[in-house]
């Protein structure tokens, strides 16, 4: 994969729906509830966390052992595990109740894991208290008027506060080109955006900026591959918000006619993602 590649067209659909939306202007109930419908898709088809994004966490944020760990929007615990393997305290914050469900149910064996299921801006606040804030696939679901002061209160002075994404890309040539087709002949507005995924990191990192809690932001980028028969991507999509809108019958027939086109292709896909981290230490 050349490296140009990476660095010029991914995207994250779920969040270049919030660019230059107000909290007012987002339904925030109406888009956790459909996250929640399609909890078990969510933990069987959404991607893990590159376990190098991971370690990176832990050296930028020099969080020791025994440390605190605060996650927003934990879903079903695709980045709650690693941390949860490496012994840390984590209390996870998710609002659906089918999501904290499943979390549970995969995070069994680590005791030292806590839910609480509600909003982050709902959350009754526990002030200087963790070592680490994170929060994977979620932050841009939180009104960045309250989400940014509120994770920097729940630190310790000089903690830490690490969001990341896996962002998603779709080539050009192939099975993505007759994808493409696809979804112009039956849903335009999903088909391949257009715009350059450098100016989605770079609000990102404006944000943080301007929120006026936290000192110079370290971004780290991870390029990584993930290869999906028809079923498992069929079902990642059935975890994307911007396909779970769609009308259900204009939803399973987009996706017959995706799976037709990938069983041409011998019934898998490969998808290149990019894992990027945004890691800032408190300054209030």
């Amino acid at each position: 994969m050349h490296k140009e590649f990476f660095l010029s067209t991914f995207q994250d659909a779920e969040a270049t729906l919030m660019m230059g939306k107000t909290s007012e202007e987002i339904d925030w109930k109406e888009e956790s509830r459909r996250f929640d419908g399609a909890a078990e898709f969510y933990t069987s088809y959404r991607p893990d966390f590159p376990d190098v994004l991971v370690e990176c966490v832990i050296s930028l944020t020099g969080i020791q052992e025994n440390g605190k760990i605060l996650e927003i929007g934990s879903g079903t615990g695709k980045a709650t595990a690693p941390f949860a393997r490496r012994d840390y305290s984590i209390l996870c914050i998710e609002p659906g109740e089918n999501l904290v469900s499943v979390a549970k149910q995969n995070l069994a064996n680590f005791p030292r894991i806590e839910f609480q299921e509600c909003a982050f801006e709902d959350w009754n606040e526990r002030t200087n208290e963790f070592d680490l804030v994170i929060s994977a696939q979620a932050f841009h679901w939180v009104p960045k008027e309250i989400g940014y002061a509120k994770a920097a209160r729940a630190l310790k002075v000089k903690g830490y506060m690490a969001l990341f994404w896996n962002m998603y890309s779709y080539p050009e040539g192939g099975v993505y080109d007759d994808l493409n087709k696809v979804y112009k002949e039956q849903t335009p507005n999903l088909a391949t955006r257009t715009g350059s995924y450098e100016d989605l990191l770079k609000q990102r990192e404006i944000e943080i900026i301007e929120s006026g809690c936290f000192g110079n932001v370290e971004v780290r980028k991870f390029p990584w591959l993930a290869r999906y028969s028809t079923k498992q991507y069929l079902g990642l999509l059935n975890t994307y918000s911007d396909h779970l809108r769609l009308p259900e019958e204009d939803r399973n027939r987009l996706f017959e006619s995706l799976a037709e086109v990938i069983e041409r292709y011998g019934g898998y896909i490969e998808k290149p993602y990019l894992a990027v981290l945004y890691a800032v230490q408190k300054t209030t």
